[in-house]
C-alpha cells in the first residue's frame, strides 16, 4: 500500500490541510524539469512508505499549482513542508540524503506510545502509561485530571509528585493540585446532596456555598462553580477570601482570554 499521492491545487485543502488533523502530511513541491527534485522524490517516497501510514506524502507539481506554491512562499524546489493540524510545522529545501530524510520524518511521525496516549481516554488505559519513559508524565497529568473530574481528588497529588518543577507540564500539574485541594476541603464539609440541601434551606450558608462551588470546579462545571463562589464573596463573611482564591484557580485553568473568565473576573472585581 502506498502512502504517496499526487495532489492538485483543487484537492489540496482536503488531501493536505484536513488530512493533517489526523496524520502528519508532508508536501513535496516539485517539477518534472527539476533535477534535484528527481533525486529527492524517490527517497522521500521510499521513506514515507516505510513508515506504513504514520506520515503521508502529497506531491504537488508547482507548474500545475503556481498560485498554491506562491501562497506557501515556495521560492526554490524541491521544497518540502510538513503539515500538522492544518499548519506548517517543519520544512526544508533542496535535495537531501536518505539519512537526513529518515531523521526528519521520524521527528514528525508519532511513536506507538504517543499514539497510545492520544487514544487513551479511560482510567485503565492511562494507568498503563504512567510509568512509560516517553509519555509517562503526560499520562499522569491526564489521569489526574480524569480522577478529579470523576470525583476522586485524593488520587491527584500522588500522581503528580514525579512532575519536575522545570518541566513544561509543571504549571498544569500545579493547577490540578490546587483544584484537588479545593475538592478535598469541600468534601470534608459534606457530600453534594447535603450541600445543596443546606443551600436550599439557607442561601446565605457560606460554608455550603463555598464547598459546593469547589466541588463543581473540581469536576469542570466552571460556570456554576464561579456563580456559587461569587455569591460567597458577595456575602463578605469568613469564607470570602477562600472563595476568591478558588475563583482565581478556575480563571488560571481556563486562561485569561476565556469569555467565562473575563465575565466572572469583571464581576469579582466589582465586589472587591
Amino acid at each position: 500500500m502506498s502512502f504517496v499521492h499526487d495532489v492538485s491545487a483543487q484537492d489540496f485543502e482536503g488531501a493536505v490541510l484536513a488530512k493533517s488533523h489526523t496524520v502528519p502530511v508532508v508536501v513535496d513541491f516539485w517539477a518534472e524539469w527539476c533535477a534535484p527534485c528527481r533525486m529527492l522524490g524517490p527517497t522521500l517516497e521510499r521513506e514515507v512508505n516505510a513508515l506504513a501510514g504514520a506520515v503521508e506524502l502529497a506531491k504537488v507539481d508547482v507548474d500545475q499549482a503556481q498560485q498554491l506554491a506562491a501562497s506557501f512562499e515556495v521560492q526554490g524546489i524541491p521544497a518540502v513542508k510538513a503539515f500538522r493540524a492544518g499548519e506548517v510545522v517543519a520544512e526544508f529545501t533542496g535535495a537531501r540524503d536518505a539519512a537526513f530524510v529518515r531523521r526528519w520524518l521520524a521527528a514528525l511521525a508519532p511513536s506507538q506510545q504517543q499514539l497510545a496516549l492520544e487514544q487513551a481516554s479511560s482510567v485503565e488505559a492511562l494507568s498503563q502509561l504512567v510509568d512509560d519513559a516517553e509519555v509517562g508524565l503526560a499520562a499522569r497529568v491526564r489521569l489526574a485530571a480524569l480522577h478529579l473530574q470523576q470525583g476522586h481528588p485524593e488520587r491527584v497529588a500522588p500522581l503528580l509528585e514525579r512532575v519536575p518543577t522545570n518541566h513544561a507540564l509543571h504549571e498544569p500539574a500545579e493547577v490540578l493540585r490546587r483544584q484537588s485541594a479545593l475538592a478535598l476541603a469541600a468534601q470534608a464539609l459534606g457530600d453534594e446532596a447535603t450541600l445543596r440541601a443546606r443551600l436550599a434551606a439557607n442561601p446565605a450558608d457560606d460554608e455550603a456555598g463555598y464547598a459546593l462551588g469547589c466541588l463543581c470546579a473540581a469536576r469542570g462545571d466552571d460556570e456554576q462553580a464561579l456563580a456559587l463562589l461569587l455569591e460567597v464573596v458577595s456575602h463578605r463573611k469568613t469564607r470570602r477570601d477562600d472563595a476568591r482564591k478558588a475563583m482565581l484557580t478556575v480563571f488560571e485553568r481556563r486562561g485569561s482570554g476565556d469569555s467565562v473568565t473575563q465575565t466572572f473576573r469583571r464581576r469579582l472585581m466589582m465586589l472587591l
